[in-house]
């Protein structure tokens, strides 16, 4: 698929939402669209596991770190851990083949759900803590394409806030953040900055 088919497949599944979301936001639909080309193709069930996020969470949650950019114990043990733990287990004297099986799932669920803290999802390929950081309904909300993308502008204004980047024209340094995490930082793809960069003025030249 040349990068003309791509921008006008984007533009006929999303414009609309694209068009609704920014109509309360700095962010262009140009960028929005060119961001979810580097990021998706447009996929909205795009997934990445982060296996150096998920270890540097679990340093979080066991105290061998303070936190995880603004993500600390707290804020994984509400999230990964139910409230209500079961005292028939093999820690507290339940031996029996049941107690056993409902202790591993208990932690089986409590790791997928500190997994999925590591993984990016949906259009934009949000990180799952960001869940966390916007109050959302966990990760639920990353992974539809109308509250993942009212996330991604608002993750976007705060990198803007951030390091003094104007949302309607500092598109190489918003590209760049949002791969990088911060301006003038060399990019995993040398040519992310490029692409989005063509891609923004294709979507914007498309009738």
């Amino acid at each position: 698929m040349t990068d003309l088919e791509l921008m006008t497949a984007i533009k006929t599944k999303w414009a609309d939402l694209l068009d609704s979301v920014c109509a309360t936001s700095s962010a262009t639909p140009a960028f929005l669209a060119a961001l979810i080309a580097n990021e998706t193709g447009g996929n909205p069930d795009a997934t990445r596991f982060e296996p150096a996020v998920f270890a540097a969470l679990g340093e979080v949650l066991l105290g061998r770190k303070a936190a995880y950019g603004s993500i600390g114990a707290q804020d994984l043990l509400l999230f990964a851990v139910p409230a209500a733990v079961s005292t028939d287990g093999p820690g507290n004297g339940g031996t029996s083949a049941d107690a056993i099986a409902s202790q591993r799932s208990l932690f089986s669920g409590q790791m997928q759900r500190l997994a999925s803290l590591a993984t990016s999802f949906g259009l934009t390929q949000v990180m799952g803590y960001e869940a966390i950081a916007f109050h959302s309904n966990g990760v639920n909300a990353l992974q539809s394409p109308a509250s993942g993308l009212v996330i991604t502008t608002k993750m976007l204004a705060q990198f803007a806030a951030r390091w003094s980047l104007d949302l309607g024209k500092d598109f190489s340094g918003l590209f760049d953040v949002w791969n990088t995490g911060r301006p003038h930082a060399p990019t995993a793809d040398p040519q992310y900055i490029p692409n989005g960069l063509a891609r923004m003025n294709l979507y914007a030249g498309l009738a």
